[in-house]
């Protein structure tokens, strides 16, 4: 006769350390959800089980070097990301420490007021105050619902500008993390103000996370507007990461001005704006500017390297309200004059 079977112990460890883990993933889920960031850092690296000298080594393999210092500081709270850099190598760790994507980078919270073109959400003028000049605007805006725009936290925008070998704009994708800072946000508004003298519009096509709604043109003035719709509303303190593509049609001969600028009425954590030049005909001449939000320019501009691919980028952190672009010389010598003026606002 046997006695009753008892489970073996391995398996029995086995299991404590699911039911461990399985809490300790829940506890992340909720941290990720809520922060504050400290936490939800500390929480992830724990999940992780790596040291942090690995992490280190692996943020290093993947170009974003952070010293382990600093990653021991970001999860005390003793300080947080703020550097381009930094925020780059946020990015990675996220993926090295297999989270969702942007879910720390959400935690940080908006960007705190600073410099002199830096105004507070609650200040922010209304939606068409920034296109008072242009009756076009403010009729277009009417007629689409505006009232969530401010209840949303810009966390990150990244621009990648395409330019032909005219030096003409040809295409812009865009990619933004937001923050829902109120129930029910469920759509972002594009406005976009071309300087083409065609009467096709812009196309818009989504790629991520949203579909098209409605859709308003003003071919006399060149000036769309557009929703976004997410694929379901947001609750507050919910993020999501939207993506999407703006195919500008050919304009013939136009401004002489070949610049691509974005209007931000409400502060944006980090911005960048990636250039994508011909490779074989690189500008002789590229450069970023900052303006207030009557585009009226407020510091020197800098100049930008293209490199031997034809890339190039600016980066601009907590920055609104105010206008952020860049501007380039073409190289036309054998091809004749063509240009391109774009502004968009920071939608």
């Amino acid at each position: 006769m046997t006695g009753p079977k008892t489970e073996p112990r391995s398996t029995a460890s086995t299991v404590v350390r699911a039911e461990r883990e399985s809490t300790i993933s829940a506890e992340l889920a909720e941290l990720l959800r809520t922060g504050p960031f400290e936490a939800a850092l500390r929480t992830a690296i724990r999940c992780s089980r790596l040291s942090l000298e690995r992490i280190q080594h692996r943020l290093r393999a993947r170009g974003t070097p952070v010293s382990i210092t600093a990653l021991s500081y970001w999860q005390s709270g003793r300080r947080r990301p703020e550097r381009p850099d930094s925020l780059l190598a946020l990015q990675q760790l996220e993926s090295v420490l297999g989270v969702p994507e942007g879910s720390l980078s959400a935690l940080l919270g908006p960007p705190r007021p600073r410099g002199r073109t830096r105004q507070a959400s609650s200040d922010a003028p209304p939606l068409s105050a920034l296109w008072a000049d242009n009756e076009s605007a403010v009729e277009l805006l009417t007629r689409i619902d505006t009232s969530h725009d401010s209840k949303l936290t810009r966390l990150s925008h990244h621009d990648v500008v395409h330019i032909d070998d005219q030096g003409k704009l040809r295409k812009i994708r865009t990619r933004k993390l937001i923050r829902a800072e109120c129930n029910g946000a469920d759509r972002w508004i594009i406005m976009f103000d071309g300087a083409s003298s065609s009467e096709t519009p812009p196309i818009i096509r989504p790629i991520r996370s949203c579909r098209l709604g409605q859709v308003l043109t003003d071919h006399a003035r060149d000036m769309v507007v557009a929703e976004l719709l997410f694929d379901r509303a947001l609750a507050r303190g919910e993020t999501t990461l939207i993506e999407y593509e703006i195919i500008e049609p050919p304009t013939g001969l136009n401004e002489d001005d070949h610049t691509f600028c974005r209007l931000f009425r409400l502060p944006v954590r980090q911005y960048v704006i990636e250039l994508q030049f011909d490779p074989a005909r690189p500008p002789v001449r590229c450069e970023s500017y900052v303006g207030d939000s009557t585009s009226q320019e407020v510091e020197p501009p800098k100049p930008l390297t293209v490199d031997r691919y034809g890339r190039t980028h600016a980066v601009a952190l907590d920055f609104g309200m105010g206008v952020f672009g860049v501007r380039w010389d073409p190289d036309l010598a054998a091809s004749g004059p063509t240009a391109a003026a774009t502004r968009t606002n920071g939608r």
